[in-house]
Parts: C-alpha cells; sequence; structure tokens
C-alpha cells in the first residue's frame, strides 16, 4: 500500500559501509588541510602569486549557493507563471549557444571548428522543431502541474538547502582528503604498476561519486514523497517532515544501495575513459578502439541504471519498499501500464538542466562579486570558480525538484489513475490519450 503506517528499514547493510566511507573521508580531509594549507602557502610565496584565504573561499562559496539557490526559486515560480516560455527556452537554449559559440570561434580565426559548431546547432534546431514539436505541449501541462504543487509546499526548498549544503562539503572534503592523500602517498603511487594505479583511481571516484548521489538522492526521495502525499492527499500539512524522515531513516539504506551502484559504473567508465585517452597518447590505435567502444557500453549502462533508479526511489518513497523491489515494481510499470509510451514524449530533462545551468551562472556571478568585495580583483576568479561550483550543486538540488515531482506523478498514476482523473481531469485524459494513441499505431 502507499504510505504505510509502519515501515521498516531497507537495506540496512549499505548504510555501514557508507558511514564508514563518509568517516574516513571527513577524518582523512581533517588530518591533511594544514599540512596542505601549508604548501599552497609556501608555493604561493614563492611564485609571487596572491591566493584567497579561506575565509574568502567560504564566502564566495557561500554567497555562490545562496544566489543559485534565490534563481532556482525564480526559475520555479516562472516555470508556474510562464511554463511555455520555460520549456521552449529550454529547448531552444542548447542550439543557440552552440551556434552562438561557433560564430565567435569564426570570428577568431578559427573557422573549421567554428563552422562544426554552427553545423551542429543548426541541426540540433531543427530536430527541436521537426521531431520534438509534437511533444512540447505536453510537457508543458506536465511543468505547470509540477511547479503549482511546488508553490503549495515552498518549504521544499529547505530540501534544497540542506542537498546543497551535503553536496558542496563533500565536495571540499573529497579534494581535500584526496589531495592530502597524493601529497604522503604521491612517490609510492608513482611507482606502483598501471593495475595499482588504476585501482587506486577507481575507488576515489567511487567515493566521490558515491557521496554525491546520497547527497542528491536524499533529496529525490524527500521530493518524491512530497508529490506522493499531495497525489493520494495524505499527511499534506506535514508531507515535507514526514518525507524527509523517511529518507533519512527507513530509505537511507536503498539510496546507499542505489548510489553505490550508479557511482560503480561511473568509477568504471572514469577509469576507461582514462586508459583510452593514455592509449591514444601512446599512439596504440587497437587498444584505443577497443577501449572507446568498452567506455560507449559502460557509459550507456550507466545512463540507464541512473535513469531507472531514480524511477525506482519514488516506490522507496511511496511504499517503503527495498531497491530491489522497487526496481522490479518499475519494471512491472514501465512495461504493463505501457508508460514508456508517455516516458518518450517527457522533455522535462531539458527544463531541469536549463534550470541547474542557470542557477549554476547566477552562483558564479555572485561568487565572483563576492571575491571581488572581500579580497580584491585577486580573488575574482577564484570565487567565480567557488561560487559557480556551489551554484551548480546548489541549482542541481533544487531544480532536480522538477524532474522528482514529474516521475512521482506519472509512477502513481499509472498505478492508480483516479486521484488524478478527480485533480487534474485534462492531465489524466491526455496520458491516456497518449498510450492509447501510440496502441493504436
Amino acid at each position: 500500500p502507499a504510505f504505510p503506517a509502519a515501515r521498516r528499514c531497507r537495506d540496512v547493510f549499505w548504510i555501514l559501509p557508507f558511514v564508514v566511507v563518509c568517516a574516513a573521508v571527513v577524518g582523512a580531509a581533517v588530518h591533511f588541510a594544514p599540512s596542505i594549507g601549508n604548501q599552497v602557502a609556501r608555493q604561493a610565496r614563492a611564485s609571487d602569486v596572491k591566493l584567497p584565504d579561506a575565509w574568502t573561499i567560504i564566502g564566495a562559496g557561500g554567497a555562490g549557493a545562496g544566489a543559485s539557490l534565490l534563481a532556482s526559486l525564480c526559475f520555479a515560480a516562472l516555470a508556474k507563471r510562464a511554463p511555455c516560455c520555460v520549456v521552449w527556452t529550454s529547448l531552444l537554449f542548447g542550439p543557440f549557444i552552440m551556434m552562438a559559440c561557433g560564430m565567435a570561434l569564426i570570428a577568431f580565426g578559427i573557422f573549421f571548428l567554428g563552422l562544426i559548431c554552427i553545423i551542429v546547432g543548426a541541426l540540433s534546431l531543427a530536430c527541436v522543431f521537426c521531431c520534438f514539436r509534437q511533444f512540447i505541449p505536453f510537457t508543458i501541462m506536465i511543468v505547470e502541474m509540477v511547479a503549482s504543487v511546488m508553490k503549495e509546499n515552498p518549504m521544499m526548498v529547505c530540501v534544497s538547502l540542506l542537498g546543497s549544503i551535503m553536496g558542496i562539503a563533500w565536495s571540499f572534503a573529497c579534494g581535500l582528503a584526496f589531495a592530502g592523500t597524493y601529497q604522503k602517498f604521491g612517490h609510492s603511487l608513482a611507482e606502483s604498476n598501471g593495475a595499482e594505479q588504476y585501482g587506486i583511481l577507481f575507488a576515489a571516484f567511487l567515493i566521490f561519486i558515491w557521496g554525491a548521489q546520497v547527497a542528491y538522492n536524499v533529496c529525490h526521495v524527500t521530493y518524491c514523497g512530497v508529490f506522493g502525499r499531495w497525489y493520494h492527499q495524505s499527511d499534506v500539512n506535514v508531507a515535507l517532515r514526514k518525507s524527509l524522515y523517511v529518507a533519512l531513516t527507513s530509505s537511507f539504506g536503498s539510496i546507499c544501495f542505489g548510489s553505490f551502484l550508479v557511482a560503480a559504473v561511473r568509477a568504471l567508465e572514469f577509469v576507461i575513459r582514462q586508459a583510452r585517452v593514455e592509449a591514444q597518447q601512446d599512439g596504440n590505435a587497437v587498444c584505443c578502439v577497443i577501449l572507446l567502444l568498452l567506455e560507449c557500453v559502460v557509459s550507456c549502462l550507466g545512463d540507464m541504471l541512473e535513469y531507472f533508479s531514480e524511477w525506482a526511489y519514488v516506490q522507496c518513497a511511496v511504499r517503503g519498499v527495498s531497491f530491489i523491489e522497487a526496481a522490479r515494481i518499475t519494471y512491472s510499470m514501465m512495461t504493463c501500464a505501457n508508460m514508456q509510451y508517455v516516458i518518450s514524449d517527457l522533455l522535462i530533462n531539458a527544463v531541469v538542466n536549463l534550470g541547474a545551468i542557470f542557477s549554476g551562472a547566477v552562483g558564479g556571478g555572485v561568487g565572483a562579486a563576492a571575491g571581488w568585495a572581500i579580497a580584491g580583483e585577486s580573488a575574482a576568479l577564484s570565487g567565480a570558480v567557488i561560487g559557480g561550483w556551489s551554484g551548480l550543486v546548489a541549482g542541481s538540488a533544487a531544480v532536480g525538484v522538477l524532474s522528482s515531482g514529474a516521475k512521482t506523478i506519472l509512477a502513481l498514476w499509472a498505478e492508480d489513475p483516479e486521484p488524478l482523473r478527480r485533480m487534474r481531469r485534462e492531465m489524466h485524459e491526455e496520458l491516456e490519450r497518449r498510450i492509447t494513441s501510440k496502441l493504436e499505431d
């Protein structure tokens, strides 16, 4: 049943290794932070480069993250008031930026690369009008519905703030831990064989992606719970509190498990890419081709696993099942309920990407301004980089609610369409029409 009164903790086994990894990373970051700071200061004095201090970095990052959260709220409000404008802009943004970059390259004398960019942008623009145009009205309806639920639950921005803090803190902790470990054991690592180096690279990337995925998916499961309670009109007044509690308790093991699977595939993809680059530099064409094909296969596998897990987390949030059980339910939904015909018409990811880029750009601009205000022109560039990264992390966590809401509502409609028929008859009829038309074709 949806939202059972009592929930068992699922996939508990995966919580302990994740906690151990987090403790190890944070401990290493705290241990190595003073030595890294001293080394950076010595190198800066030797090269007469003025680097920003810690307060400048914290100020620029905090300002960028805060500004990106405000930007994501404005983006969500715009999605509610003008969903048509948001959807069309998200689809046209990429092609126009690509063509603008091509024109800039031609202006600087890089004709061939600029021409390629213009051609790719023009082909992408043609795809929007020729291939995606029929899906745009449906996406507009989805965006407007999700944005209206967001307006009813404005405190979801607190979850975005929590996810932003966790994501940014994890990035800094991993950076300090990895840099300190390399500083201490870099000589031994350089003398090790290739297999050992690739193994260490795999482990480092796995740890970083695992933590980042857990931070993102805690927000995702919370959002799914809020939208699920709206759909079933269950505990609406305390939807956010109960959903966050589920994400951090009974479903946290499932989040750790699913995030580990995605992180493992992404880490393997990264290692294969590094091996391909080295083979390319060595001039080994056969090995380079084999690794390129393997990289494509692993990349596709990672994309499918990441996308499928986002749908599976809906069941974890709503029904409190384990990750494997959620995957089985999701597979049944995709096949038995013919939801693949609806999902294929959905362009919501383009809207989410635009919101993340917009938030990151705002964060970078505000971070640069904060760095300049705190420490002058020398800190403006570092403030822009730190603010941009913080803004991208914070903006992705905030704007991701659009994707979470769309997936939750569609998944629950596939199981029980009656609540949506009562609340949004036009959307219910549109979903039925799309499935019927695909089956008739």
